[in-house]
Formats: structure tokens, sequence, C-alpha cells
């Protein structure tokens, strides 16, 4: 009977001694650089791009423009020693594996206008050779991105592979409880070589400086383009540098006509009616091919609600005086259940796109939520003019009313009681203009923009800075930059303070096995009767 108890306890010091060792194994393993490397450098979604920009190659290939993507590796060879150079060269060797499936992507996207080059120096040294002289590559580990569009001399960009393909960080040396400090090892948290592909695509693909010309004359004072308000625009001036676009003011009281270099004409939120002269100054600017954008707004202050006017009957549309409220979707019971109402955030629109315009398919598409404040009803006049062509590109939800002055001439918030008061309305528009022909028999086509509330003032750039730039990009005719995202690459990954690494340290390495000694015990205690 002895001898059974003692070997029954010999047995549990051997498991427990068995499973502290796997215990301490599997902490052993996990604290190694190769294997921290398999963990930070998660591929995730690197087996497709995004659809974006695959219509972008696409577009490329049809337009004729070649696009060559060559890339400058260094070849791996042992790993050293140290575990600082260690780590890098597993990084960089997930940088390469992770670049050469996205370039294989973009080959198959981009067809017989896309073509990707690698050089090996030890493969193809005259090659070589004269690729890193005819790009001036003066180091190893990037990828240069070339484009030749048709009549015009190529142009390239160099990528660096760990700083613009890749955010790689180098952490502090770390001090511990240890008798030495641990290595400060370079970890891979984001690899953005989509994003950095396809915006230097975008980068070569601009030609010249388009100009912009504010008009300053109707509109009220928008304060500085450098203001930090959220009713200033000063973040669209800056989207709009970004986008290799030149700002200016106009005002036409004084000028009279357009000038010859204006790619657009902008108007932000016009609290008057434009004047005849005005008017005939846009109108003629349009019929010779010109691009225009307008925006209005709502305002408490009756007059300062412009319908449109003369140059509304000219283009053939019209703005109500009355703000267009929504009602706010409940989340538990969706869009099928009428919404509430009696709350201010009903003036704010999440916006229905047209699916087939070029400026908001590809948003449309992603399903991307963009919102509009302070709108007003916009509408094709019934006395449209011949040679004008309407066509609506965002609209509300089906929820929405026209609301109606309160007791203190405010419009109310509630919502009518009658279905039938509800629907959706047209909240922007593009209008073409058939201009006069020439000799030739060709005549130009005006485009002009119709926003009929606030949407890229500095309140609403965090959500509609892709509809604005795909509003300027589509008017300059750069239709093939529209709406480029970034990567859909997220790492995993968090960060302990040293109080918590040591109580994690002595969870791991006290707590759990002692747990499980115990444990083990209990039960030997439980069955020593039986």
């Amino acid at each position: 009977m002895k001898l059974r108890a003692l070997g029954m306890w010999a047995n549990l010091a051997v498991a427990a001694v068995l499973m502290l060792a796997v215990w301490l194994l599997m902490i052993w393993v996990g604290s190694r650089p190769a294997f921290k490397t398999l963990i930070d450098l998660t591929p995730q979604q690197r087996s497709t791009i995004d659809p974006v920009s695959a219509d972008l190659l696409k577009e490329l290939s049809a337009q004729g423009v070649q696009v060559e993507l060559h890339t400058f590796f260094e070849r791996g060879g042992a790993l050293p020693q140290d575990p600082f150079q260690r780590q890098r060269r597993l990084i960089m060797n997930r940088l390469h594996e992770l670049t050469y499936m996205l370039l294989r992507q973009y080959a198959y996207h981009g067809g017989e206008g896309l073509r990707v080059v690698d050089h090996d120096l030890y493969a193809d040294i005259t090659g070589t050779r004269e690729a890193v002289q005819k790009f001036g590559v003066t180091s190893t580990d990037v990828v240069v991105v070339s484009v030749a569009q048709p009549g015009r001399p190529p142009r390239h960009r160099t990528l660096s592979l760990e700083g613009d393909l890749a955010l790689v960080e180098i952490p502090e040396t770390r001090q511990t409880n240890l008798p030495m400090p641990q290595t400060a090892l370079p970890v891979l948290k984001n690899y953005k070589g989509e994003e950095a592909l396809s915006s230097a695509l975008k980068s070569l693909l601009v030609q010249g400086t388009p100009v912009i010309y504010f008009l300053n004359g109707n509109s009220l004072d928008l304060q500085s383009p450098t203001s930090s308000t959220g009713t200033s625009y000063s973040q669209l001036f800056v989207m709009l540098h970004a986008l290799g676009l030149d700002s200016r003011e106009l005002d036409l009281s004084r000028a009279r006509t357009v000038p010859e270099d204006a790619a657009i004409v902008v108007m932000l939120e016009p609290r008057r009616e434009c004047a005849d002269s005005e008017v005939r100054a846009l109108h003629d600017y349009l019929r010779r091919g010109g691009r225009m954008f307008v925006n209005y707004s709502w305002a408490a202050q009756t007059d300062w609600n412009p319908t449109g006017g003369e140059l509304g009957k000219l283009l053939g549309f019209e703005l109500g005086p009355q703000p267009v409220f929504h009602l706010i979707t409940d989340p538990r019971y969706g869009a099928e259940v009428r919404g509430l109402d009696g709350d201010p955030r009903v003036s704010k629109l999440d916006l229905s796109l047209n699916p087939n315009h070029p400026v908001t398919l590809r948003l449309a598409r992603s399903s991307q939520m963009l919102q509009m404040d302070q709108a007003r009803p916009l509408q094709r006049r019934g006395d449209q003019p011949q040679g004008v062509r309407y066509e609506s590109l965002l609209q509300s939800g089906p929820q929405a009313w026209l609301a109606q002055p309160d007791r203190n001439g405010f419009p109310d918030t509630n919502a009518p009681k009658l279905d039938s008061a509800f629907g959706a309305f047209d909240l922007g528009a593009v209008i073409e203009i058939d201009g006069e022909k020439k000799p030739d028999g060709s005549a130009p086509t005006g485009r002009c923009v119709v926003m009929s509330g606030l949407f890229c003032n500095n309140l609403g750039m965090g959500v509609n800075a892709a509809l604005c730039s795909n509003v300027f990009n589509w008017l300059v005719e750069r239709n093939v930059l529209l709406n480029i995202h970034g990567s859909r690459y997220v790492a995993r990954h968090f960060e302990l303070k040293p109080q918590q690494a040591e109580r994690i340290w002595w969870l791991l390495v006290i707590g759990v096995p002692g747990s499980l000694l115990m444990l083990g015990m209990f039960v030997a205690w439980r069955r020593r009767d039986r």
C-alpha cells in the first residue's frame, strides 16, 4: 500500500516537473527574436490589393500609360549572430516577400501596360548597372516607380523599402530587474506597400499646376486659410496644395472676366445672388469649357439663402430656402424603422451616392460613409435651357423632410406627422453645358458641381476628404487619380510597461506552475482514501 502511495506521489512529481519544463520552454521560445518576427510580421490581407488600386492600374493601361516597377534588393545570406542585425535581416526578408507578392498583384492588374523588373547584380551585372545609372539609385532595398505617359518624357520616383514602404520601429534599450538590459530589437509595425506605390503613381501622373480661383465678392469672409476653426477652410487649402493645385482669389466685380489660366472657379457659401455681370462672366467661362464648383449652405438669416438666381436659370438648377432634416436612425432597429427626431443632430445628413458617376463610383463601391450639414434641397428646374444636362450626384436618405419654422422662428427639429412629407432630396449635382462650336465642328463642354450643404469645411473634411479630392481631381480631368486609398495591412502589437512585464513574469513563472501543482496535490489528497 505504501509503495502504491509512493508511486502515485512520484508520478505527480514527474508530471509537475514535465509540465513546468514545457511551460518554461514555451516562454523561452516565445521570447526568441525569430519568433517575435513571426508574431510582429503577420501578413494578414496581403494576398489581394484594394479594388481602387486595381481600377487605377486598369485605367492606366487603357490610356496607354506605361508603368515599370524596378526592384533593387540586397540578397540575403547567412543570418548574423548579433541579435539586432539578425532581427533586421529577418524584417528585410519579410519585406522582400511582402513586396514581391504585392508586385505580382500589380503586374496582374496592370496587364501589358505594367512591367516588373527584378535587378540582380550577381545574375545580370550589365543590366543592373545600367538601371542604377538610369534611375540614380544610390542604395539597396529600393523600388523605383517609372511612368511614361503618351507624348511625354518618362518620370520616376525611388521608394525605400524600409523608409517608404514600411514602418520599422527601433525601441530604446529597456532596463529591467534582470542582470543585463534587454536588447533593443527593431520591430515591423506596419507595411504600407500598396499605399506607397499607388501614391507614387498618382504623383508621377500629375503634370503642371492647375490654378483654382476662389470668388470673394459674394461670399462671407471665410477667414484666413490658416485658421483652425471648424467653420473655416484651412484643411481644404492644405488638401489642394497636396494635390498640386494653386489657389488664388478672384473678384469678378472688378475683373469682369475669368482669367484664361483658370482650371476651376470656386464659390463657397454664397450669401447673395451673383450680379448680372458676374453671371455673364461665369457663363461665358463655362461655355469655353471651364470648370466650376459652387457650395451653398443654409443660414439662419433669411436673406443669406440665395436660390441660384440668374446663374441657376442658365445652368438649370435651383435651391429651396428651407433646411433639409433627416430622422436619426436607431441602430437597434435599422433604417426600416422610423427614426428619432427632436434633436439638433437631424441636420446632419448621411449621403447616398450616385454609383455610376466617376466622382462617387468608387466611394459608393466601398460603402464609404459621408455626411453633410446645413443643407437645402437642390433640384432641376422645369425650364432647363437647351444644351444643359443635370445629373444627381448626392442624395439624402428616404426619411428627410423640409424643416418649418417653430414658434421662435428657428427650424423645428420635430418631424412631420404625415408620411407624405418625407422623401429623398438631391444635395449635390453635376451640370454639363455645351459650348459654342468651333470652326472645326468641335464644341467644348463646361462642367459645374453644385453642393447644397456644408461638407468641405474643417468640420466636414474629417469625413468627406475623399469626396472633396475626387471633385477637384475630376474637374481638372485627373480621372485616374480619384480616391486612391492606402494599404489594408494593420499590425497587431502592444507594448508593456516594466511594472506590467514584471507582474506577467511572476504570473508565468510562479503563478501558473504553482497553481497546477496545488491542483495536482488537491486531486491526490481527495483520492487518497479511494
